[in-house]
């Protein structure tokens, strides 16, 4: 607290009497609280005793107020904590309160000029105590104001941690449906209008700035996206269909079918399914099976995976460098859709060389490349191998 000086706090007999009538003046809370209720919003539903309560208080701080004669601070109004929590679990503006805490202030200066005349107070001690009660509400707005700050952001962490967890249960889990209609009421997820599932890996440094990039895309997009993380993944439901050739930016997202409601584990399954496929070949972006095709089986069958490698790369491999230029040649033959002078052109080579290097390829395997198994297995081979996609070979 800042003292006032000596020669302007109030204080004697006659401030005693004052302040006295004033504890005693039943009228203040009377009129305090119909002024309350006539022009503060937002106390509706604050009951009526619960507000002559905290009237009390705030005349009982006032009067102690000016009979200490000193400048209260934050510090010294811990009364504002309870007040401000008790009104902001009821629903009541911060502004609101500030404004029923001045009103009551007011009230309690009025009658201080209407009885100082009475007492034999002069005006410039009732000044000082109306400086006193300035001061007081400043403190008391100053603590209110935290108090509702930190209400907000426990909030917004409870909401979120609850919205969170309704969007993992919807999407990974079967959800009773009566839960899974009030979240989506609550959350405005349409309950008839179709729906796809999302997956991507998780990354705990990152999960922020990655869930950021995905609401600012398809804000762009025109559609909307719910994420969550739960274990290793970074889960979500997208509503609405995305442009074509429209994908988020330094993400690989896993994408489901378009399912109802309660269907969005079995797109979630999907999506899943889709983000690991494309883990194994080196896809990125906005990657669904129906994209993956047949390249989706590459992680789902590691047995065959490595069957195929063991026979068309494995020969390469201990063929050292040359194997190399033949692993590459066969991969730009079988990107450019058996084409030769397109292929050699991409290495690049001359068409001479890379006819060469096929031919070499074949003695080297074993392989025939004009047999149609031979052309998925090596397809499939190479894409687990190179971790990139041939992607211009038919399905």
């Amino acid at each position: 607290m800042t003292p006032m000086p000596a020669d302007e706090r109030p204080a004697g007999a006659a401030w005693d009497q004052l302040l006295a009538t004033l504890e005693e003046d039943g009228s203040i809370l009377k009129e305090t609280i119909e002024n309350i209720r006539a022009t503060v919003p937002g106390y509706d539903d604050v009951p009526t005793a619960a507000l002559e309560a905290s009237v009390r208080r705030n005349i009982a701080l006032s009067i102690s107020t000016v009979r200490a004669g000193f400048e209260p601070s934050r510090d010294d109004v811990a009364e504002a904590d309870a007040l401000a929590s008790e009104r902001h679990a009821q629903g009541v503006p911060v502004g609101s309160v500030l404004a029923g805490f001045r009103a009551c202030m007011s009230v309690i200066l009025h009658r201080l000029l209407d009885h100082a005349p009475d007492h034999g107070i002069p005006a410039d001690q009732v000044l000082t105590s109306s400086t006193l009660l300035w001061a007081l509400g400043d403190a008391f707005s100053a603590r209110a104001v935290i108090v509702y700050r930190d209400k907000d952001i426990s909030r917004a962490l409870a909401d979120s941690t609850r919205r969170a967890a309704w969007i993992g249960d919807a999407v990974a889990t079967w959800m009773e449906p009566t839960e899974l209609a009030r979240g989506a009421t609550l959350y405005d997820v349409p309950t008839a209008a179709p729906l796809r599932a999302l997956a991507a890996d998780s990354h705990p440094e990152a999960d922020l700035d990655r869930q950021r990039l995905l609401h600012d895309w398809a804000e762009q997009a025109g559609i909307r996206v719910l994420t969550a993380v739960r274990a290793s993944t970074l889960m979500g439901i997208l509503i609405g269909e995305p442009p074509l050739n429209s994908e988020p930016e330094q993400l690989t997202i896993g994408l489901g079918p378009a399912v109802t409601l309660e269907e969005l584990p079995r797109s979630f399954e999907c999506a899943s399914t889709a983000l690991r496929g494309a883990a194994a070949v080196g896809q990125t972006g906005m990657v669904d099976l129906e994209r993956l095709s047949w390249r989706a089986g590459i992680h789902a069958t590691p047995e065959v995976t490595a069957l195929l490698q063991q026979r068309h790369l494995q020969p390469l491999v201990e063929a050292g460098e040359f194997g190399e230029h033949l692993l590459e040649s066969m991969d730009a033959y079988l990107r450019h859709r058996l084409n030769i002078p397109l292929a050699a052109r991409s290495i690049p080579v001359h068409v001479n060389t890379l006819r060469y290097r096929l031919q070499r390829f074949q003695e080297i395997t074993g392989s025939d490349l004009g047999d149609l198994d031979t052309l998925v297995e090596l397809s499939w081979a190479l894409a687990a191998h190179r971790g990139t996609l041939p992607h211009n070979l038919p399905s």
